[in-house]
């Protein structure tokens, strides 16, 4: 990371954003640009494009040791980061007895041990007010049948938002949970064809800049949980405190979630006219 870019943001707010080359990622690093923020772009790849108040930063969140080292690069810069963003996923959908290690460790690394590790690492950059955001999925309500490791990390990055809300609630520190159904991002197609659950197609998949949206909006007003839809959201939790009917609505939300599926499917073909 060159110091280099930094000094444009004397004026602006700090924001760390990871798997800022996502879908959901890039939508909300523009937002916060216009927003007034100058954006830390956490990536694989940093983008070495130069883009004005943007510093891109090279971190492979599989790799506990390169989010040490960007972070101790930050604390050494003195940065005080306003909001850390955690957009980055990944989901590899596979059946129990079928899960190969690598696909394992990824998910469960990238989904739950990076956020926990890197917001432990970063706590001390963050003053009185600052906001810290976590992408999840309504999969830290609903199980899905063939991506049982995605759900359990999302499971667990619910519970560790919940703790760490009380945890820092003392120092002033906010902290927000974002649980989109499927948004329509290259990672949503890449799980389709991975065989991924029709649950995702319950309702229609919402946009990137939709969920970009709501984490815009969380960080002048925040709230602890937000769901999108919000019908899904009240329909999931309803269900995961009385699992017996959940088991006895499944079906006909497969249902509705294949013919979803179908239309969104046909809706990506191109248009012969």
């Amino acid at each position: 990371m060159s110091s280099s870019r930094f000094p444009e943001t004397n004026s602006r707010p700090i924001a760390l954003v990871t798997g800022a080359a996502g879908g959901i990622g890039g939508r909300l690093v523009t937002r916060l640009i216009a927003q007034g923020y100058h954006v830390l772009a956490f990536s694989r790849k940093a983008d070495t494009a130069q883009q004005p108040f943007v510093t891109p930063i090279a971190c492979d969140l599989t790799q506990p040791a390169q989010i040490e080292a960007a972070v101790a690069d930050l604390a050494a810069k003195k940065i005080n980061l306003q909001a850390i963003v955690h957009c980055a996923g990944v989901i590899t959908p596979q059946r129990m007895g079928t899960t190969n290690t690598a696909c394992v460790s990824a998910q469960l690394m990238v989904n739950l041990e990076a956020p926990i590790l890197l917001t432990m690492l970063a706590l001390p950059l963050l003053p009185a007010g600052a906001h810290i955001v976590f992408i999840n999925s309504m999969a830290a309500l609903v199980p899905l049948e063939g991506s049982s490791i995605y759900t359990a990390s999302k499971f667990g990055l619910r519970g560790f938002a919940l703790s760490l809300a009380q945890d820092v609630q003392k120092r002033g520190i906010h902290v927000s949970s974002v649980f989109p159904g499927a948004v329509d991002t290259p990672m949503l197609r890449r799980e389709i064809d991975a065989g991924g659950s029709p649950l995702n197609f319950v309702t229609a998949p919402a946009t990137a800049d939709e969920i970009a949206a709501i984490v815009q909006k969380l960080l002048r007003v925040p709230r602890a949980e937000v769901f999108c839809p919000s019908s899904d959201g009240v329909l999931a939790q309803l269900m995961l405190m009385m699992p017996r009917v959940w088991r006895l609505v499944l079906p006909v939300l497969l249902k509705k979630g294949r013919k979803g599926q179908k239309k969104y499917l046909a809706a990506q073909q191109p248009s012969d006219k």
